[in-house]
């Protein structure tokens, strides 16, 4: 298929908004055109406007390919507009990232203007796939970075990824129960030139391998975050927060002690003593850790995840 992918360029997400997407596609077989956006904001506008394709470009594909489609939305209305979007005759496909209760982001009030810019929506959350009639679409690892090379684990105990606020307030309440350190960083090698992209991926994916328990911090959205699935590929034990109401159906991939092991929020006593017990049963945890490393790339990579979206066209 002739592809036209639409993404954000965000150094601070995951390799999905590097190369993850293009460069799975492209092994798929198919030919991709990439038009990224420089951010989650809209900035320059014009600018930007004049290295993107024009709807008549956009009509000799087979599939347009809209992902992180919450962040690129803002980018297609200010250089596009609603109403020439709407000459595309080809079909658009939207792959969201987040959950759709997100305030900050004025998602609950954005839906169903973004859902008029897709004819097929893709959400990442179970309980916005049933609320939005779309369809309910797990996130897919990058299986083939993150794999599970054998190595040592000589972290502990640790998380890697954005410290925004709320999660920094849960480490802090947590810090004062643990016995066992933990590390928390960024994975980014740079150059000069600035920050390289496939090395700092690979070192993340062998930081992801050398630790014990991967602690998720809670996120911000009601999901199981693209993140986990890239470290269970690498064979490593994932502690991940339990979610409530109409978001627990997300769990339901993953079984509690067989695949990882979700903690009570706010419990933080109990959150420190799941931690000690894992770190300990080196036997336990190794098998829980290899049960999920197999789920995932057996049934949540990329390519599969991708495949799905394509199917739908």
């Amino acid at each position: 298929m002739r592809i036209a992918l639409f993404t954000i360029h965000n150094l601070l997400a995951c390799s999905h908004a590097l190369f993850g997407y293009h460069d799975t596609l492209q092994r798929m077989g198919h030919k991709v055109f990439e038009f990224s956006f420089p951010g989650n904001a809209v900035q320059d506008a014009g600018a930007i406007a004049a290295r993107m394709p024009k709807i008549s470009d956009l009509n000799q594909m087979d599939a347009v390919l809209v992902t992180y489609a919450e962040y690129t939305n803002a980018w297609l209305a200010a250089i596009y507009g609603l109403d020439s979007w709407k000459g595309l005759h080809v079909p658009v496909i939207a792959r969201y990232d987040e959950s759709m209760d997100r305030a900050d982001l004025n998602l609950p009030a954005r839906v169903p203007e973004l859902k008029r810019w897709a004819q097929y929506h893709f959400f990442p959350g179970a309980q916005d796939a049933e609320k939005f009639d779309g369809r309910w679409l797990p996130f897919g690892a990058e299986t083939k970075i993150f794999t599970p090379d054998p190595c040592s684990k000589v972290f502990d105990l640790a998380f890697i990824g954005s410290m925004y606020p709320q999660r920094a307030d849960y480490l802090q309440r947590l810090a004062p129960h643990l016995k066992n350190k933990f590390q928390v960083g960024n994975a980014f090698v740079q150059r000069l030139s600035g920050i390289s992209e496939m090395e700092s991926t690979v070192i993340l994916a062998e930081e992801y391998r050398a630790i014990k328990v991967f602690f998720c911090l809670p996120p911000l959205s009601r999901l199981l975050v693209q993140k986990i699935y890239d470290v269970m590929s690498c064979g490593t034990f994932v502690m991940y927060p339990a979610l409530t109401w109409d978001a627990a159906k997300n769990m339901e991939i993953f079984q509690h002690e067989k695949h990882l092991a979700y903690y009570q929020l706010g419990y933080f006593a109990d959150n420190a003593k799941q931690i000690q017990r894992f770190v300990a049963a080196d036997d336990e945890r190794e098998s829980i850790a290899r049960a999920g490393r197999d789920l995932v790339r057996s049934e949540y990579s990329l390519e599969k995840m991708l495949n799905t979206m394509l199917s739908a066209v």
